[in-house]
C-alpha cells in the first residue's frame, strides 16, 4: 500500500482501519477512471490476509500474497490460445489457477455489465465462512454499471453481512448506484493522480522519455491508467492533423483547407475521438501558453502554441475551447463528424 501511487488520503484511511480492526463490510470506491481503484481493492485484500505482514503492510511474498497478486497478472488478458476454451499452460492460465480462493474480482462476463447470476453466485459463495482467508473479499468492478435488479440482489447482504466478509464495489459514478445501497456502504472517493507522479512512474518504471511521459501526462486526465495505455507514436500522427485545424481555426484560415482536414479526421470513428482529445488539448495549451507557462502540456510545441496565442483574441480562443468542448459531449450521439467540424469552423470564423 505504501508504494501506491497517488490518493494517499485513501491509502491512509485503509491502512488505519484495517490496523484498528474497523474496516467497513461494505465500500464503495468512487472516482474518475484509470487512477487504481480496483488495484487498491485487491492490495486491501492482501493486507486483511497476508500472513506475515510487516510494519502494518502485506509482505508481497508469502502465499496468500502472490495468489492475490494472481489477478492483476491475469486481469484484462486472454489466453495464448483465444476462444472460449483455455490451453492451461500460457503465463495468463497460470495466474488463473493460482487465484485465491477466497477473493472474487466480479467483472462482466462477455457483456457490458455484471449480470444478476454473477452477483447470485457471489451471494452463495458469502453465505460459508472462507476456506484459507481470514477475510472473504469481493470486488464488483464495475459496480455502477450493475443492472437495478442485480443491485437490489446485494441488498440483503449488505444489510446482514457475513462474518468475516468485505465487499468493494468499484464505481466512476457512486450516484448510479441505488441509494439503498450507497446508504449501506462507506464511500472513499478517488481523486485525479498529479501529473508529477505519472511522469516519475511513467520515466522511472516503464522506460518512456521525458517529453514522451509529459505528452502522455498531459492528456490522461489525472489517470494513470490511461498514461500507460498512451501511445505516442501513433499520436503525434494524428496530433499533426489536428494542430493544422487549430492553426486555421484561430487564425481564420481557408474553409476548403479546414474542410479537407476536416474530411481526413473524420473517417474513422475512433481516431476521431483521439483526434478531438487531441485538437482540444492543443487549444487548452494554446491558452495557457499565454496565462501560465508551466501549465503547458504538450512542451515540444511551445513555440508554434505561443504564436499562435498571440495571433489570436482571447475571446475568440475562449469561444474555440467551448465549441470544441460542445461537440466532444455531442459526439455522444449520432452526428456526422465531418458536417459538425465543418460547421464548428463557420460557426467561428464569424
Amino acid at each position: 500500500m505504501d508504494n501506491f501511487i497517488g490518493n494517499r488520503r485513501a491509502v491512509n484511511i485503509l491502512k488505519r482501519a484495517i490496523e484498528q480492526d474497523r474496516l467497513p463490510h461494505a465500500m464503495i470506491f468512487a472516482g474518475v477512471a484509470g487512477v487504481g481503484k480496483c488495484t487498491l481493492a485487491l492490495l486491501t485484500a492482501q493486507a486483511l490476509n497476508c500472513l506475515t505482514p510487516q510494519n502494518g503492510n502485506a509482505c508481497g511474498q508469502c502465499t496468500a500474497c502472490r495468489r492475490i497478486m494472481a489477478y492483476v497478472e491475469s486481469r484484462n488478458k486472454e489466453c495464448a490460445k483465444g476462444g472460449e476454451s483455455a490451453c492451461g499452460v500460457c503465463s495468463v492460465c497460470q495466474a488463473r489457477n493460482r487465484r485465491h480462493p477466497d477473493i472474487r474480482l466480479v467483472e462482466p462476463d462477455k457483456k457490458t455489465t455484471i449480470s444478476i447470476d454473477q452477483v447470485r453466485d457471489v451471494i452463495a459463495e458469502t453465505a460459508f465462512q472462507p476456506l484459507e482467508a481470514r477475510y472473504r473479499v469481493v470486488i464488483l468492478d464495475p459496480a455502477d454499471q450493475m443492472r437495478v435488479e442485480a443491485q437490489n440482489s446485494l441488498l440483503k447482504t449488505l444489510e446482514e453481512p457475513p462474518s468475516r466478509m468485505v465487499m468493494i464495489l468499484i464505481a466512476t459514478n457512486p450516484y448510479l448506484l441505488l441509494e439503498t445501497i450507497r446508504s449501506r456502504a462507506r464511500i472513499l472517493p478517488f481523486g485525479e493522480i498529479p501529473s508529477e507522479q505519472i511522469a516519475e512512474h511513467l520515466t522511472q518504471n516503464e522506460g518512456k522519455s521525458g517529453p514522451d511521459a509529459l505528452l502522455a501526462v498531459a492528456l490522461s486526465g489525472g489517470s494513470l491508467g490511461a498514461a500507460l495505455e498512451f501511445n505516442t507514436s501513433e499520436y503525434r500522427d494524428v496530433r499533426e492533423s489536428a494542430l493544422e485545424f487549430v492553426e486555421l481555426l484561430l487564425c481564420r484560415g481557408s474553409f476548403t483547407r479546414a474542410s479537407v482536414t476536416a474530411a481526413g479526421a473524420a473517417k474513422d470513428k475512433d481516431v476521431f475521438r483521439t483526434w478531438m482529445e487531441s485538437a482540444s488539448a492543443l487549444l487548452r495549451d494554446v491558452y495557457y501558453s499565454g496565462v501560465a507557462a508551466g501549465r503547458v502540456g504538450q512542451r515540444d510545441l511551445i513555440e508554434n502554441l505561443r504564436a499562435l496565442r498571440q495571433k489570436t483574441r482571447h475571446s475568440q480562443l475562449v469561444r474555440a475551447i467551448e465549441a470544441m468542448r460542445k461537440l466532444q459531449t455531442d459526439l455522444h450521439y449520432n452526428v456526422n463528424r465531418q458536417i459538425a467540424l465543418e460547421a464548428l469552423f463557420i460557426d467561428l470564423s464569424r
